[in-house]
């Protein structure tokens, strides 16, 4: 037996195996020391590193929800995406409203009644009645229409931002999801590296 423990260092520097032996016959109370601390430095570790796996779950939570009573931003971001998406249509719908109003009050016509004024010997006198019509409000339906376009503008804004909205909460749920991942390949680890203990 000793024969071959002493081939299978053939080849070895023999300087340098002394080396480490002496390294570690030097230093034997500090290695003693450091394996005695091991079990408690491997629990107390392992145990950080589930604990921080633990709180990047819970904190995933708070980005992608729990699927039953808690929403995640994805949701809340749909939501006012939704919502901004409503108030958009009725913006357009009030704007095709006043453009209508604007064009229908331009129609309207009021009739009108003036006299009509003949010179007799030096005298304006009344010699008849001249019928005509006028309109109730000037240029209505372009004034109309021009705020009509506004509404229509602040609408277009109001579905950029709700476009926004949506693909804001998409990312931030991926980001809840990989967070998750990673607080369980954490709480994994941890309780992996406290397993070496047992």
């Amino acid at each position: 037996m000793l024969n071959q423990l002493l081939q299978s260092f053939e080849g070895l520097d023999s300087d340098k195996i002394m080396e480490a032996v002496n390294l570690v016959i030097n230093n034997r109370d500090k290695i003693i020391n450091l394996v005695e601390k091991l079990p408690k430095l491997l629990d107390d570790t392992g145990n950080t590193i589930e604990s921080a796996g633990q709180s990047a779950v819970r904190a995933s939570l708070v980005l992608t929800g729990d699927g039953k009573t808690l929403g995640g931003v994805d949701d809340l971001a749909k939501l006012a995406a939704t919502a901004l998406d409503s108030c958009r249509q009725e913006l357009q719908s009030i704007a095709g409203t006043m453009n209508h109003l604007g064009q229908e009050i331009d129609k309207v016509r009021i009739p009108s009644v003036q006299p009509k004024f003949i010179d007799v010997v030096g005298l304006k006198v009344v010699g008849g009645l001249e019928f005509g019509e006028s309109q109730l409000v000037d240029n209505a339906a372009d004034r109309l229409q021009q705020e009509s376009k506004r509404l229509e503008q602040i609408g277009n804004d109001l579905l950029t931002v709700a476009n926004q909205l949506r693909g804001l909460g998409k990312a931030m749920d991926q980001t809840g999801r990989d967070l998750s991942s990673v607080g369980q390949q954490l709480e994994q680890g941890g309780r992996t590296l406290r397993s070496l203990i047992d």
